[in-house]
């Protein structure tokens, strides 16, 4: 466009341009220079900025990388038992768990014992996936900054499994080998000391013998996790089930006291057959299971039934020396001492259980005229004496003096007729009376006598004979009688006024 001359009124574009370019009132204007500058000045941080985010994701990038790097591989510083499965891929580390496996030996070894079991011994397997599942499953590798920092045992996940019963067998096969010469353990308890003369609480002790229970708990805990060697201590040896300390034990103690407080003098005839103290209660007390202190009534019965078998002399074989000096041995008859053996054991626990301090004659159901103990003549001075090898009777008063005797006649020994031995008691007398015999139910004989003594019920006696040409000698070999002891007629009738039922009356070879 050409120039407009000098004077000449611009063009209405031009005016309204002009017009337009014209400031408002109270607006500043814009000045282009400080833009420029301003826009050079921003220019640096969007650079910075997309640096940094390029920065950031590179970061996000490898974080991830990293992360998913570790979701099937074991973070660093990781081990199961002795294994280190740092960085080991899940597949690495299980074919790390199945060649452990494969040369794995357990040493279970201590307190005397030694054992070694491979894994073929003890039949061991192990589901290695699974077991590798649950290791990595125990880290999280979106935080692997942190997780790699850290130690990660992952043992308690290794749960190895012996198959059957292998295992257990072989060990306690060993330990019963083992505590075949071991010390058994011994729980406490109670016992009496002499030199005290009472009960204490003896202690417990452990012994050498294993616990193949604890040891096969072992065992097991070992190979769960592969761990190759198990050793025994105090612990893994048998305990006693009862300690020193139990308080059952203490009234166990006070209540065995209280048993042996007892002192029995048992006595025959007023002289002492047997004592009671606590020596002898001591042997019968026992500790039950549940820790009372008992009488063993089998100990206290088996010494009661001896006792009455020591002093029952009723059949018994005895010896003594007659007062003419003779020594003599008799056996059978019906005299003599029977102990009530029942009444004498209910006698002997009540004076325990109570602590009675007594002296106590011993309950009989026959008794005899004297004690002089076992084998002992059991009768006193007064007694009357058949001596069948001298075909000879005596009776003897209370001061042992000779007051009467005869001759006799016996019965025929040809083994029907033979007049018994052993020691009597004169059941009754009679004056007079009649003999009857009876053989296979039939009489065969019907006597009248004068004196009637028997001695053996009332079918063997003394009595008069005046049948009998002489008395004495070897007349009982030929002209014996039926089994009693004939006496001439005027001897009879002496004895008769002398000798009373229930004097003793002792026939002997």
């Amino acid at each position: 466009m050409p120039p407009a001359k000098r004077g000449t009124k611009p063009p209405k574009s031009t005016v309204a341009a002009s017009k337009q370019s014209a400031p408002s009132p109270g607006v500043r204007p814009v000045d282009a220079s400080k833009a420029s500058k301003r826009s050079r000045k921003n220019k640096p941080l969007k650079v910075v900025g997309i640096t940094l985010g390029v920065i950031l994701g590179l970061l996000v990038a490898v974080y991830a990388g990293i992360a998913v790097y570790f979701t099937d591989r074991f973070m660093p510083n990781s081990n199961v038992g002795d294994i280190d499965v740092s960085l080991m891929s899940a597949a690495d580390a299980e074919k790390a768990l199945v060649e452990a496996i494969d040369d794995y030996t357990l040493s279970i070894g201590g307190d005397g014992f030694s054992l070694t079991l491979s894994s073929s011994d003890a039949a061991l397997s192990i589901d290695e996936a699974s077991v590798i599942r649950d290791m990595l499953d125990d880290t999280n590798p979106w935080l692997w900054p942190l997780e790699v920092r850290n130690d990660h045992d992952e043992t308690d996940k290794l749960v190895a499994v012996s198959n059957g019963t292998g295992l257990e067998d072989a060990i306690r096969s060993a330990v019963e080998e083992f505590n075949a010469s071991a010390e058994q353990p011994v729980n406490a308890t109670i016992a009496y000391d002499p030199d005290q003369g009472a009960f204490a609480v003896q202690p417990e002790s452990a012994g050498t013998a294993l616990d193949a229970d604890q040891i096969v708990r072992k065992a097991d805990e070992a190979l769960a996790v592969l761990n190759p060697k198990v050793t025994l201590t105090a612990e893994d040896l048998l305990k006693p089930t009862v300690l020193s300390t139990d308080a059952a034990l203490a009234t166990a103690t006070a209540n065995a006291n209280t048993m042996i407080a007892a002192e029995l003098v048992l006595t025959m005839a007023g002289d002492t057959a047997a004592t009671l103290d606590a020596g002898l209660i001591s042997q019968w007390v026992v500790l039950g299971e549940d820790l009372s202190a008992t009488l063993d009534d089998g100990a206290l019965t088996a010494w009661v039934e001896q006792l009455a078998s020591d002093c029952n002399t009723v059949g018994t074989q005895r010896s003594y020396t007659r007062p003419d000096g003779k020594s003599i041995t008799v056996s059978g008859g019906a005299y003599g001492w029977t102990v009530d053996s029942e009444a004498l054991l209910a006698t002997v626990k009540d004076a325990v259980a109570n602590g009675t301090q007594a002296t106590v004659e011993i309950p009989c159901s026959t008794s005899g005229k004297a004690y002089n103990g076992a084998g002992g003549q059991d009768w006193g001075a007064r007694y009357c004496d058949i001596d069948l090898s001298e075909q000879y009777v005596r009776f003897y008063d209370e001061s042992g003096a000779l007051v009467w005797e005869s001759p006799c006649v016996s019965g025929l020994p040809n083994g029907k007729r033979d007049t018994p031995t052993g020691v009597y008691w004169l059941n009754q007398k009679a004056s007079p009376s009649t003999l009857i015999g009876y053989e296979n139910g039939k009489k065969t004989y019907e006597t009248p006598v004068q004196y009637w003594m028997p001695f053996v019920g009332n079918s063997v006696g003394l009595h008069d004979a005046n049948w009998q040409s002489s008395f004495g000698g070897t007349r009982y070999k030929t002209n014996g009688s039926h089994g009693c002891v004939n006496l001439p007629p005027s001897a009879a009738g002496e004895l008769y006024g002398i000798i009373q039922a229930g004097d003793v009356v002792v026939c002997h070879w």
